[in-house]
């Protein structure tokens, strides 16, 4: 801390506390101040990183810098909720009077802008949007935490403003719509949270049961059917709702059942992949600190970590302690400085409460006042290979290292090998943001990602539609009457059929959510033993007809050897394309192509993946990999032409049945071309020399299949009377 800031930490550290405000009881702050008087390292390293950030930001004198990307909808929560927070804590005039200006600004705005940008709907009667619902929260956190800042007259300005313009535009939009995903949460969040900061009992007593009901939007495990990005939105905002009562209404917190979604802390562990620093590329510098990559099905961000509020509301409030304690191991990994994790001063922060690049907040300092044990994965006993009720499913060959708070155990090299799949799942609780993905997978070797999602860009860029669709992931489509192309450019116009990725919505009929929304996606398999996992995934319904099976099944052998095996069958001959999105975000890919062999080597890492059909490898088409979403176009994380390379094997001829298999072999760049694929008949062997796994096919409709090692050691997968499969190792002599 410099000079100024001590000064101020001396002047207020010894004065008594304040009586408790929603989002700072007295008790939190008297342990602020401790911590910071004896030197604490962590919360004194968050105090001068807040400090810094609200101080460079009372320099320009707005709301807006002049680096702002975005307009002033988006940015306000985080950053009046940021000096609310420090002025609770140590209150300057100079930091008021940008709290006055900025914020009496914003509360005299008309009802006309509170309802959000031009894009969005404002007809008359007006009604909220997103955007409104954070103008909310960004002016209750004011009232609440820095009140005495504000002229008796501008209080009532702000309360007024909350009143007429936030909670009446918020409450139109939730009585108009009835279906249940993340908007109807950040909404009901916008009003509950100006509801009890304004003193409304009634109105607070309403609006529990609505928290109630939009907490029904998470599947039963806590994983979220709209994607990894959302999930945290919705999560966030429901944060937002119970912290603001937990304080001073704890009987009414009380009601709110945070295991809804702390559930979903095994998810989201799961889902992440590693830090790392991100390369130049996508026409933006991210940087050298380690920035966190995860699975970002249907829309969500490649730079994804969870918001840092959220992950210490979890490790204080969750409801078992192994929720609590992988929360906190995820904040100490993603925001807990270390010479390989990112600091409390990575940005960017404007975009963090619309959880597009999730960061730390206001809640931070009250929240890490609270001990909590931080562990890993390894430690919680989460399994290597798992799957989730949204459809995600996950094979590692072991945790990464950095997956343990305190570091890699000793002599550990950590895991090396992530397969991350959108298969089969359950109905989804709050359907939305889908992609045409289901049985595409994510490849990860060596913390490079070599297969890809293309994630998101701003939903009014035309490529959207295409970001989205089924073609652009790394599963198949199929051409109907495809021998009546011609010229290769003729192929991109042909009749597809790909997944549909808008469903119904899951309505509120009197209050209560319908059943779940079908996807049509089934769950085959999900099992592991020793070192082979194994995936199986159902998908024939969601392409529609004439498909009638498309059955994917994943095998995994140790840290370098995977199999992907498709059965497709149709009621006509269809012709189909086996798509493979290939990282090339920073134009770092190196790619050779064969008749029968993709080769991709990024940094250190590297995959050889075998065609073993009949199909005929192009060109690659130039398409789209996203870092992260940005609410403008040609923004920072919104990928260029060619950041993804789109390789295709098409059948050469159309056909109502077949069983394909690809051959994937990762290892170090530098020995990748020690890898080869023989055939003998229906038996396929990848093999280096050292280390050898063949894949046998044992019948045309894929019933069983058998994995054996170098070593003569087997495992079947067979098919069961309901359509199901198993895993069984063959003992020797059986």
């Amino acid at each position: 801390m410099n000079e100024r800031q001590n000064n101020v930490l001396e002047k207020e550290i010894n004065k008594e506390s304040k009586p408790n405000s929603r989002f700072l009881s007295s008790s939190e702050h008297q342990r602020i101040k401790a911590s910071l008087q004896a030197g604490d390292p962590l919360v004194s390293r968050f105090y001068a990183a807040l400090y810094k950030r609200v101080y460079e930001r009372v320099a320009t004198k707005g709301l807006l810098g002049p680096d702002a990307t975005v307009a002033w909808y988006y940015p306000a929560a985080e950053y009046l909720s940021d000096a609310a927070m420090l002025y609770a804590l140590f209150p300057e005039e100079k930091l008021a009077v940008w709290l006055r200006t900025v914020t009496l600004d914003i509360a005299r705005t008309s009802a006309y802008d509170w309802v959000g940008p031009a894009f969005r709907d404002h007809s008359d009667p007006l009604t909220g949007h997103l955007e409104t619902a954070h103008l909310c929260w960004a002016l209750s956190a004011v009232y609440d935490l820095a009140r005495d800042a504000f002229s008796e007259s501008e209080q009532a300005e702000i309360r007024q403003a909350l009143t007429e313009k936030g909670i009446v535009l918020c409450r139109r939009w939730i009585d108009k719509n009835t279906h249940l995903a993340n908007w109807r949460g950040i909404l009901m969040s916008g009003v509950l949270v100006a509801a009890s900061v304004l003193g409304n009992d009634e109105l607070v007593d309403e609006y529990v049961s609505e928290w109630q009901r939009c907490a029904l939007a998470f599947q039963p495990d806590g994983s979220y059917g709209e994607s990894l990005q959302y999930g945290n939105y919705l999560a966030f905002a429901l944060m937002m709702a119970y912290e603001s009562l937990s304080r001073t209404y704890p009987e009414k917190a009380a009601l709110l059942d945070v295991g809804t979604y702390a559930k979903g802390i095994r998810w989201v562990v799961s889902s992440m992949f590693y830090a790392k620093p991100l390369s130049g590329g996508n026409g933006y510098d991210w940087g050298n600190e380690p920035r966190a990559r995860a699975a970002n099905f249907n829309d969500s961000a490649a730079l994804f970590r969870p918001s840092g509020d959220l992950l210490l509301h979890l490790a204080v409030r969750a409801g078992t302690d192994d929720e609590k304690q992988l929360a906190r191991g995820l904040f100490t990994i993603y925001y807990e400085p270390s010479e390989r994790r990112p600091g409390p001063t990575q940005g960017p922060h404007e975009l963090a409460t619309f959880g597009m690049h999730n960061d730390w907040g206001f809640l931070t300092l009250p929240l890490l006042t609270y001990e909590t044990k931080a562990i890993s994965p390894q430690e919680v006993g989460l399994p290597l290979t798992t799957a989730f009720s949204n459809g995600h499913t996950f094979m590692r060959d072991a945790w990464d290292s950095l997956s343990r708070p305190g570091g890699s155990l000793p002599g550990s090299s950590g895991g090396r090998t992530i397969v991350a799949i959108n298969g089969g799942g359950d109905g989804l609780h709050g359907p939305g943001h889908l992609h045409g993905d289901l049985n595409s997978f994510i490849l990860v070797y060596n913390r490079e990602r070599l297969l890809v999602d293309p994630g998101h860009s701003c939903y009014r860029n035309l490529i959207h539609g295409l970001e989205s669709s089924t073609q652009t992931h790394n599963t198949c489509t199929f051409l109907v009457e495809a021998e009546t192309l011609g010229l290769q450019e003729d192929m991109a116009k042909s009749t597809m059929l790909e997944q549909k990725s808008v469903l119904p919505r899951r309505l509120l009929v009197n209050g209560v959510p319908g059943p779940p929304v079908d996807r049509k996606n089934r769950r085959l398999l999900v099992d592991r033993d020793d070192v082979v996992s194994v995936v199986g995934s159902e998908i024939g319904k969601a392409c529609g007809a004439p498909i009638q099976r498309f059955s994917r099944f994943w095998l995994m052998a140790g840290s370098n050897v995977l199999f992907v095996v498709d059965r497709i069958e149709a009621t006509q001959p269809v012709t189909t394309v086996w798509n493979w999105l290939v990282n090339n975000r920073d134009g770092q890919a190196q790619v050779d192509t064969q008749p029968a062999c993709l080769t991709v080597r990024r940094n250190e890492a590297g995959m050889k993946l075998f065609h073993c059909g009949r199909g005929k490898i192009g060109h690659p088409v130039y398409g789209y990999v996203h870092d992260a979403y940005h609410v403008e176009p040609n923004q920072y994380g919104e990928g260029k032409p060619g950041s993804g390379l789109l390789y295709r094997w098409t059948e050469s001829a159309p056909a109502t049945t077949r069983t394909v298999l690809h051959a994937i072999a990762l290892d170090d760049a530098i020995v990748l071309d020690r890898w080869a694929l023989t055939e003998e008949g229906n038996a396929f062997t990848l093999s280096n020399g050292q280390k050898k796994w063949t894949l046998i096919v044992q019948d045309e409709e894929a019933n069983q299949l058998s994995i054996v090692s170098g070593h003569g050691r087997r495992w079947d997968v067979l098919r069961q009377e309901n359509d199901t499969y198993s895993l069984n190792r063959i003992v020797a002599n059986e």
